[in-house]
């Protein structure tokens, strides 16, 4: 460590001036929290390395959603180091560190002055004992088959004679040469490449943009997705999760051919049909189509054997004709059809009489009716009935009449008995409030002095509330 380390400043910091035991400190010499946290800081950045590794297992792992920024803590048996990669550094790492995974970890050791402790600014994570790419693919992997993407029952079934073919490759690999031998034996099917990127930073995206323009465009069958061999690393653009839901996501069935045939990537897991080879991808679209001539030269054959079965019936049906008995007398069919023509017109003739006749005894038997609903005859009728009913109709309102009135009377009498004014006659009064008109019922609605208004049965007086038990000046 260098002279003018942390711990050489420590000692300058506690050590007596002069050889004199320290006093009271000085308000005027003490260093302010900020001051003493820059002093360690610079003794941290001069004492230790700018750039170190650090390994060890990790716990408390927590990625910000708003910021990006990851914070976890590597320990060992001993020890905890608390540590954070910001968001720029950690999209760049493949995995997602999980909770006691052991990782080897770069960076740097800065002070957090916003909370007076150090910790380590990882740069780079590497996990340790599997590959880092490895690691992202297997737990990429895991997540997609637990939401269903590599389930067989959401595989489309390939269609077996596709003549509108979209190639997305890039148009300088030998995977797309491998793929042309195939299909240009073919000269009725229509390949279209969609050029892209297959190797490299971010090459994964644009190919799903590749396959979403594919199903964009309506007018393919089928889609062969491939690249030649390489490295994980080369072939990491088909692991990305984006495409593989492009893929997922495709109306139009996806063929992968993908390097050799021990490599399998995520979007060969995704596919509808996964080729080892590119080679192998074109004969798989092409598969139906190589059988094709044999398969017509047997529907030749079977069509034909058909069509002379056909014409041989057809020869005997034409040979029964030939032998029917209206083609060797073709006059008595005639003189037949003369026959039944006459007595057609014999039975018709017939029928018309027939119903002519019975025209008439209908029209005859409609007059007699006719006549005997004249309308004079019905009048006379209606005069009547209407005389009858009106003299009924009189003699009911006027009895009516009389039981309304009768009803009235006895009603009258009954009120008149009943009326206030006979009650009034009888000995009782009516008391009411002056200011309000409103009918006393209770004593409790009377207070001093208000002003009442008794009616008797022959007229009123007025009068004012007094309360007894009150005592009265004058008295």
């Amino acid at each position: 460590m260098a002279a003018n380390g942390f711990f050489d400043m420590r000692e300058k910091l506690i050590a007596p001036r002069g050889g004199v035991p320290p006093g009271p400190a000085r308000p005027d010499s003490a260093l302010t929290v900020s001051q003493l946290t820059q002093v360690v800081e610079k003794a941290i950045r001069t004492g230790v390395p700018s750039q170190l590794s650090v390994r060890g297992e990790v716990s408390n792992f927590n990625l910000n959603r708003g910021s990006g920024h990851a914070y976890f803590t590597l320990k060992d048996a001993d020890a905890c180091l608390n540590c954070v990669m910001f968001r720029d550094n950690f999209e760049r790492i493949k995995f997602m560190p999980a909770q006691g995974m052991e990782l080897l970890a770069s960076g740097n050791v800065r002070v957090f002055a916003a909370q007076g402790r150090y910790q380590f600014y990882a740069t780079d994570l590497q996990p340790l004992g599997k590959g880092a790419l490895e690691l992202a693919f297997q737990q990429l992997r895991a997540r997609l088959e637990n939401e269903g993407l590599f389930s067989p029952d959401r595989k489309r079934e390939l269609p077996r004679y596709p003549t509108r073919i979209a190639i997305v490759t890039s148009r300088q690999t030998a995977a797309l040469q491998d793929i042309l031998k195939v299909i240009t034996r073919f000269p009725w099917i229509r390949a279209t490449l969609f050029h892209v990127p297959v190797q490299g930073e971010g090459c994964g995206t644009q190919i799903a943009a590749a396959i979403r323009a594919v199903n964009g465009a309506g007018q393919f069958e089928m889609i062969l997705l491939s690249r030649g061999g390489g490295s994980l690393e080369d072939r990491w653009g088909f692991n990305d999760e984006s495409l593989a839901r492009a893929i997922a996501g495709s109306v139009i069935p996806v063929v992968t051919g993908i390097g050799h045939e021990v490599d399998v990537s995520i979007a060969d897991l995704v596919a509808d049909h996964h080729a080892h080879t590119p080679t192998e991808a074109a004969q798989v679209a092409t598969g139906w189509w190589r059988n094709v001539h044999d398969l017509l030269a047997s529907l030749t054959l079977r069509l034909n054997r058909q069509m002379r079965g056909l014409l041989q019936e057809a020869h005997h049906r034409l040979n029964a004709v030939e032998r029917h008995e209206i083609f060797r007398r073709p006059t008595d069919r005639i003189d037949d059809l003369r026959m039944k023509l006459d007595d057609r017109q014999r039975a018709l003739l017939q029928s018309l009489h027939n119903r002519l006749a019975s025209s008439v005894r209908r029209l005859e038997k409609n007059a007699a009716r006719l006549a005997e609903r004249h309308p004079r005859n019905t009048l006379a009728l209606q005069r009547a009935h209407l005389t009858a009913i009106s003299v009924r109709l009189d003699r009911a309102v006027r009895t009516h009449l009389r039981r309304q009135a009768e009803k009235i009377s006895t009603l009258s009498i009954h009120l008149e008995a009943i009326s206030p004014q006979r009650v009034l006659e009888r000995g009782y009064t009516v008391t009411r409030l002056k200011k309000s008109g409103l009918i006393v019922r209770d004593a409790s609605q009377l207070k001093e002095p208000d002003h009442i208004i008794t009616r008797f049965h022959d007229g009123e007086v007025e009068s004012t509330v007094e309360d007894p038990q009150q005592p009265k000046l004058f008295e």
